[in-house]
């Protein structure tokens, strides 16, 4: 029974301490801010009286005397309140040690964020940088490929056209050397038929076309030295066609034919070798074009990447740029929580020791002075009313 008695008796000095400690902590912290260092009664209390907790204190102390209850209740009431105070601290400590926590990993996580956005931009940029300078240098190469194309083309062009000159000289000079030889041949036949007995008069007609086509030739041939010589000793025959004549004229004739022939012949040496020197140019022109052309695909295809990357690059600086900034916001953000939070931690303690150091230094005035306490608030009821 007792047992239940003193339960009872606990739970209503707790529920008396808690609205007084609540009330305490209001009027403490009132003082804490105004002044920080307030001062606290040690051997008057009138002097305690005239500070909100002290005045609280003293009154929820009155009150309680009031009730008849024992003064050793009043006692267990401090004990409470002073409990409950360090309750309260120890529950602040915790608290505040989770924050820190929190805070310290929250801030680490920003920073982590900002560090990586930041190093991330900055490495964009480094790329953005080396892709700018291989573009520019890839266009550079594109245009000189180009020019290198486009002078590849010219020679081929210019080569081509200067070998159909050389190749329609060389035909209307090898036409010359047939038509010359075809002279020279029908020469031979009548100066053959003179010598088996034929008279020139039965051949004067056709000797004089032959000297007419040699005369023709001498005009447009550069062999024109080769013929002067025929003309000249077929022109004899009308008046001397002995044998020894017509023998030196076959020999004249014959000479000339084989010269013709060696001139053709070595003429149609030089074609053949500039034809093939042609053809071997043309193939390496027409290599070097191909390989021109592959360079340019390839140049083409690294500028379109280059640019790609450069387009890239570009939105992901941006994009590190705006992620930097808003950790960096959150980081700050967060700082100023995290340190309003600790410098509520800050002033809380101070209000709580001076309540705790004022009911320490009431205690101890309490049991030394239990009668004088006693008699002041006696009279301080009858002041009251």
């Amino acid at each position: 029974m007792g047992n239940i008695i003193q339960t009872k008796k606990n739970t209503k000095m707790r529920a008396i301490a808690a609205l007084f400690l609540a009330s305490l902590v209001v009027f403490a912290s009132a003082d804490l801010r105004k002044n920080k260092k307030v001062a606290v009664p040690t051997t008057e209390f009138t002097q305690l009286d005239q500070h909100h907790f002290g005045n609280t204190l003293l009154s929820t102390i009155a009150i309680h005397m009031a009730t008849g209850a024992p003064l050793e209740e009043i006692e267990v009431l401090l004990a409470n309140v002073r409990q409950d105070l360090i309750d309260q601290q120890d529950e602040a400590d915790n608290t505040n040690e989770e924050n820190r926590a929190n805070c310290n990993d929250l801030l680490e996580q920003f920073d982590n964020l900002r560090n990586y956005h930041n190093a991330e931009r900055e490495n964009n940029e480094g790329i953005l940088e080396d892709n700018q300078n291989s573009l520019e240098i890839a266009n550079e190469d594109l245009d000189n490929t180009n020019n290198a194309i486009d002078n590849n083309q010219r020679r081929i062009d210019e080569g081509q056209e200067t070998r159909d000159v050389r190749h329609q000289e060389f035909e209307n000079l090898n036409q010359e050397y047939e038509d010359s030889i075809e002279v020279v041949d029908e020469a031979i036949s009548l100066v053959r038929h003179l010598r088996a007995g034929s008279s020139f008069i039965q051949l004067k007609g056709r000797f004089q076309k032959v000297q007419n086509k040699f005369a023709e030739h001498v005009k447009k041939s550069k062999h024109a030295h080769l013929y002067t010589p025929i003309i000249s000793a077929l022109t004899q025959l009308a008046s001397k066609a002995d044998q020894e004549t017509v023998r030196r004229i076959l020999d004249l004739l014959a000479d000339l034919r084989d010269a013709l022939v060696n001139s053709k012949a070595a003429d149609g040496a030089v074609e053949d070798q500039e034809q093939e020197d042609w053809e071997n140019l043309l193939d390496d022109l027409e290599n070097e074009r191909e390989t021109l052309n592959a360079k340019r695909s390839a140049l083409q295809s690294a500028i379109d990447t280059f640019q790609n990357i450069i387009e890239e690059s570009s939105q992901n600086i941006e994009y590190h740029q705006v992620q930097y900034e808003n950790a960096n916001d959150n980081w700050d953000s967060e700082n100023e929580y995290c340190d309003g939070l600790y410098e509520a931690y800050e002033e809380e303690p101070a209000s709580r020791e001076q309540a705790l150091d004022i009911i320490t230094r009431l205690n101890e005035h309490f049991e030394a002075k239990i009668a004088g306490l006693k008699e002041y608030l006696i009279n301080r009821v009858d002041t009251d009313f």
